[in-house]
Order: structure tokens, then sequence, then C-alpha cells
């Protein structure tokens, strides 16, 4: 008996120090990036199994960063479209390589973009900076979304390339998509996701929602003072978007995103676990395993050649462990959203300080999630 429990406490002693050298670890990651604030979740399966939260939410009030923080997902929303899509192709009210002109017939590009061109970014449309796609919260009530599209588009209405000649990441062909299920659907595409995609799930407005959350759990936007992106940021006509600075950072007034399919969805670790989870699911809810498996069929461009992305997700390799990942930037915040099927794992992380560089917020993941599969095999 005596010679059982050493045994057991040896097992949990080493457990506890092996977490706490994981936490160790991410901690110096992000001191290294000096984050204001940060939430890392992982699960499986069976729900999550590792989160981490550090900083804080909002520098000025030491508001302290949790699980239930809600966070801007800007790009990471494009995979929650994509979804949406789905479950309309599923219905049999979509058909992927359909083009948008039977869905949507107010743009420029005529007939030769299909629902898959948009969907795995090689439609050919133009990706200008969308540092002005924003705005304020006392704007929302009376801002005017199709206008502001119809506006964008007119200005860029030339196609870059034919549609399907290679990748070429786009938000307009996202905020496109928006427009596809609020056409096809009849509510808009905010009602969708809560209805379709949300709802079935059990996730709250307070864990995931077009709508800006609360102060009390909203991470506000920061980004270091001195910098040439801040310098930047200024000079191409973001000064409306800043607050007054806080310390070292500069903080950003709440923003909306222009559009909503593209980048205009808040949400928490747990309200990101849930949809998570569920792609990982046996029985998944949001839609059946074939279409479970489209979501993630690798494309190519219209020469058969593969190209880096799913129906709405980047592709790529961690040591050998293929993940499929969108991340997201924007004004004061990224974060990105990975699985790996293989391992039957998620992760997602969330930070309250500006990166637009998808290289960058994915690179952040590679260190953080080889830490976790190191931290996890020592137990196994």
């Amino acid at each position: 008996m005596r010679s059982l429990f050493c045994f057991l406490l040896t097992i949990l002693g080493f457990a506890t120090s092996n977490a706490s050298t994981l936490d160790e670890q991410l901690q110096q990651i992000i001191s290294k990036n000096n984050f204001p604030g940060f939430h890392y979740t992982v699960l499986d399966r069976s729900g999550i199994n590792f989160q981490f939260n550090h900083g804080y939410q909002d520098i000025a009030g030491k508001s302290p960063v949790t699980a239930d923080t809600m966070f801007m997902l800007n790009s990471s929303t494009k995979v929650f479209t994509a979804a949406a899509i789905l479950q309309l192709v599923k219905m049999g009210k979509v058909n992927l390589d359909s083009p948008l002109t039977a869905y949507f017939k107010h743009h420029p590009y005529g007939t030769k973009i299909s629902i898959r061109h948009l969907l795995n970014q090689t439609s050919g449309i133009a990706n200008p900076l969308p540092l002005k796609w924003l705005h304020l919260k006392n704007e929302h009530a009376t801002y005017n979304e199709n206008q502001t599209l119809q506006h964008i588009l007119n200005e860029h209405s030339e196609l870059k390339f034919p549609p399907g000649k290679k990748y070429m990441y786009s938000n307009i062909s996202y905020w496109l998509l928006g427009k596809v299920i609020e056409n096809v659907s009849g509510i808009s595409y905010c009602q969708y996701l809560q209805e379709f995609v949300f709802k079935p799930l059990m996730i709250n407005r307070d864990e995931l929602s077009c709508d800006m959350p609360d102060e009390t759990h909203f991470a506000k936007g920061y980004q270091e003072k001195y910098t040439f992106l801040t310098t930047f940021f200024y000079l191409a006509g973001a000064s409306p978007f800043f607050a007054e600075p806080e310390g070292i950072f500069s903080s950003f007034k709440p923003v909306y995103h222009n559009g909503p399919a593209y980048g205009g969805l808040y949400g928490s670790g747990h309200g990101v676990a849930k949809f998570l989870n569920d792609l990982l699911a046996t029985r998944p809810q949001v839609f059946d395993k074939q279409i479970r498996h489209l979501f993630f069929e690798e494309q190519v461009n219209h020469s058969g050649k593969p190209i880096a992305m799913t129906l709405g997700w980047r592709t790529g390799e961690l040591n050998g462990i293929k993940f499929y990942e969108k991340p997201g930037g924007g004004p004061g915040s990224h974060c990105n959203i990975r699985i790996y099927p293989q391992k039957n794992i998620a992760t997602v992380y969330f930070v309250n300080n500006t990166a637009i560089q998808e290289k960058s917020i994915s690179a952040l993941s590679n260190k953080m999630d080889w830490l976790y599969f190191q931290s996890r095999a020592t137990h196994e």
C-alpha cells in the first residue's frame, strides 16, 4: 500500500511539474512578444484538456484575461462562413460549381467565378489592404453594409487573373460569400450563424457572436506605440480608430469590420472550442461526415495542381503533423484556429495585440502547439 501511495505521489508530482513547465514556457513566449493579454486552449474529442491565460483584457482597468474573455476573430471568421456555405450545399440550396451570379448578381465579375473559387481563394478578386474597412461602435446602428460593399466592388472591379488559375487571398471573396448566405437563406449572415451553427452547438452570444461584447469581458485592442506599424496605420488614415494611449501601447476604440462574413465575429476560447470539438466529434452536429470531409478536402487549381487550401482552411504541417488552420489579424488583435486530425487535437489562441501577417500568426501556433505536443508525449 505504501509503495502504491508513493507511486501515485510520484505520478501526480510529475504531472504537476510538467504542466508547470509548459506554463513557464508559454509565459516566456508571451513575455518575449510583449503581449498585453493572451488566451490559449487545447482540446480533443472529449473536450478541453488545457487552457492558459495571461495578462489583461484591459490594461488601464487591470482586468485579467480569462477563458471567457471575448476577442475579435478577424479573418478566422472565414471558417464559419465556409461552414455556413457547406450547410447550404448539403441542403441543396447552393452548388459549389455554380457561378456566384446564380446567388448574388450585384457584382462586376461576370459568370466565371464559382462558389468553389470563392471558398478556396482562387477567384482572382483583388485583396486591397482593408485598413479603413472598419466603423466605430457608435456608427453601427446606421451603417449600410450593402452600400459599402458596392463601393468596394466598383473600386476593384477587375480580376487579377482568370478564376481557378491560382491561389490568392481575398477578403472580398468571403464578403461575397456572406451575401450568398443571405440571399439563399433569406436572413442576415449573423442570424444564419446564430440559428444554424451556434444554436445547435449550444454556443451562447457571450461565447461567439457578431455582436460586440460588453466591455466587462471584451479584450481591448492594443499595439505598441513606437513601431513602424503604428506609424503606418496613422499615415494610412486609420487614426480615427485609435483611443488614448495606455503606457507603452496605443489602444483602439471598439470597432466593427465593414463585412461580417470576412472578419466580423467576436469569440472566447470556450465558444470557439465548442465549434472545434464538433469538427472532431464522431457524430458532428453542424453537418454530417460527408460534408465535414468536403470541408477539409484539399483543393487544386484549374490545371489540377494542389493549392494549400481546402474549402475554408489553409493547410500545413508541423514537424510532419498535418494541420488545417485559419489565422486572423486586425486592429489590436490576432488569433489562430487550428485542427490536427491525426492527433485528434484542436487549438486556438487569442492575443489583443495587432498582427496582420498570416505567416507570423501561424508561427506562434507552431511554437505553442509543439510545446504542448512535447508535454503530452512526456505524459504518455
